[in-house]
């Protein structure tokens, strides 16, 4: 198979017998050497100088070598029989289309691939043949040939040139590192644009300015610039932030995308809580870290930066672009069974992408509570004035709307995600409104009070989750279609009426169960680390 590649790179690069040339080469050295393994160990006599006599294995240990030959003889003599339904499946389902015509064979006739083995079986036999005169030019030029000699000094080597290049560097300032680095892509795309020769503006046509937009537009920047200035006040910080998340959601709203808007001002939510959660242990203000060359500094690389990105969006949005989302648009519906495209996507043509992700998910929540499950900071008893660090940890007026709220919370929830296959919604955004509305009771009401009503260990719902988003992805494969394949159909219920209802809700389900259950494992153990009261580390029981 390496030898057939070999000729087929050298036929599209263009290198004529040069690299089927060095390939066969190294088959020969490999051939050599095998030999020289098979001969040692078999047909040289009795074994010198090791540090225990070689025995026979024991009975079962051979049975998986042999299973392994077993299988490399069936493949390599009945192909047709044992992979090529294996590799026709797998073609299909990555393709999703019939694969294209394949042959498996012993014999395909006399190829240049064919002649190159030979080459290879002749030529190594041959040097493993005459070894004894490059073992004794072996032991002339030793150390030297030695590959263990080689390799540590190359290694040595390698070891001093990083080195040398760590110390020239790295500045061992981490503010520093990220000036060069933004300073260099600024270069970078600086040197594109110059050698590009091309217009900065496209052909494609350009929307009308309307005041509304305008006005969003400069109240992004000015939030952001106001960020940028009052960045030592945490607070105020946090909060500017929080309005550019919130002018990026209207964004979102203003070009059609309501999922994306609810996604948006969903995360920014829980990032708000979550910096909340973070910022009770710091103080009101952070110190000053930088000078004014260093500030001045920063603002010219920023400006740059931030420029080049603008020029590049301007470059790329005023070019006509072939898209992709016609596909999405028109197979919306009958491929997936909804209307709403972004959730179909997600659940459905991107299935296993939103597996893999919300596994992470699970995987980052656990990690975090790992490093958090001991951890304990005393909290702040006064800021810098001299004034109480919290006046009323649990307001009455907060505890009694939340206690409220939480019920209805929880319904629009459910109605986001039911909604979510036709409709803006589904598990993920779903998700982190129930976790944003637990959260809050734990916020308003204190831990011991809402941990007694409310399950605190979100370790099952984690793991309980990819269970059910790949066991839906499992059921396909039981009738025959690929992995995470949907089936979607209409039903009538004499009350309700006609609606539809698919498989992919039970994935979806499973993307909300991950994402409530790993969202209230990093914030109430965020929030518990002021408070000796943590949850115990989960036990076996817990699980059942």
């Amino acid at each position: 198979m390496f030898f057939a590649e070999a000729v087929s790179a050298s036929t599209y690069l263009q290198l004529g017998w040069l690299l089927p040339a060095l390939v066969t080469l190294a088959g020969v050295f490999a051939v050599a050497y095998s030999f020289r393994f098979i001969h040692d160990v078999f047909f040289n006599g009795e074994p010198i100088d090791l540090p225990k006599m070689p025995h026979e294995p024991p009975r079962w240990m051979k049975v998986p070598v042999e299973m392994l030959v077993a299988l490399c003889l069936l493949v390599g003599i009945l192909p047709g029989l044992t992979v090529e339904p294996i590799l026709t499946l797998a073609a299909g389902g990555v393709l999703q289309t019939a694969p294209p015509h394949f042959d498996l064979a012993i014999w395909h006739g006399v190829s240049p691939a064919l002649l190159m083995s030979v080459a290879a079986l002749v030529g190594g036999g041959l040097v493993y043949a005459a070894r004894y005169p490059l073992f004794r030019l072996h032991d002339r030029c030793e150390p030297w040939c030695q590959a263990k000699s080689v390799f540590d000094a190359l290694m040595t080597g390698l070891f001093a040139t990083a080195t040398g290049l760590t110390r020239a560097l790295d500045s061992r300032s981490l503010p520093r590192m990220i000036a060069l680095f933004v300073a260099f892509a600024v270069l970078l795309g600086l040197a594109g644009w110059v050698g590009g020769g091309g217009p900065l503006t496209g052909s494609r046509a350009t929307l009308p300015v309307d005041g509304i937009s305008l006005l969003a537009a400069a109240g992004l920047i000015a939030a952001a610039l106001a960020t940028v200035i009052l960045h030592r006040q945490r607070l105020v910080a946090l909060v500017l932030i929080g309005a550019v998340g919130l002018v990026v959601s209207l964004i979102f709203i203003k070009f059609s995308g309501p999922d994306l808007a609810l996604t948006q001002l969903s995360v920014e939510v829980v990032t708000i809580v979550l910096l909340l959660l973070a910022l009770y242990f710091l103080p009101q203000e952070a110190p000053a870290d930088s000078s004014g060359p260093r500030r001045g500094r920063d603002a010219v690389l920023a400006v740059a930066a931030g420029t080049g990105t603008g020029l590049l969006a301007w470059a790329v949005l005023t070019r006509p672009l072939e898209s992709i989302s016609d596909y999405f648009l028109a197979n919306s519906v009958p491929g997936g069974g909804g209307h709403n495209v972004v959730n179909v996507i997600l659940v459905d043509f991107r299935g296993f992408d939103t597996l893999g992700e919300i596994t992470v998910l699970g995987i980052a929540a656990l990690g975090i509570y790992a490093m958090l499950e001991h951890l304990v900071l005393p909290g702040p008893a006064y800021d810098s004035r001299g004034r109480p660090w919290n006046w009323d940890m649990h307001p009455a007026v907060m505890a009694s709307l939340t206690r409220l709220l939480l019920p209805l919370a929880l319904l629009v929830s459910a109605f986001i995600f039911l909604r979510g296959h036709n409709l803006p919604g589904g598990g993920f955004i779903a998700g982190l409104i129930t976790a944003v509305a637990i959260i809050m009771q734990y916020l308003a009401n204190g831990v011991e009070w809402t941990q007694s009503r409310l399950p605190a260990n979100m370790h099952p719902l984690v793991g309980l989750g990819l269970l059910v988003a790949t066991a839906t992805g499992l059921v396909s494969l039981i009738y025959g279609y690929p992995f995470l394949t949907s089936a979607y159909s209409h039903v009538h219920w004499p009350v309700v009426g006609d609606f539809e209802i698919a498989s992919a809700i039970a994935f979806d389900l499973g993307v909300y169960m991950v994402v409530v259950g790993a969202t209230l494992l990093i914030l109430i153990h965020l929030g518990l680390m002021h408070s000796a009261s943590h949850t115990p580390r989960p036990t076996a029981g817990d699980y059942r």
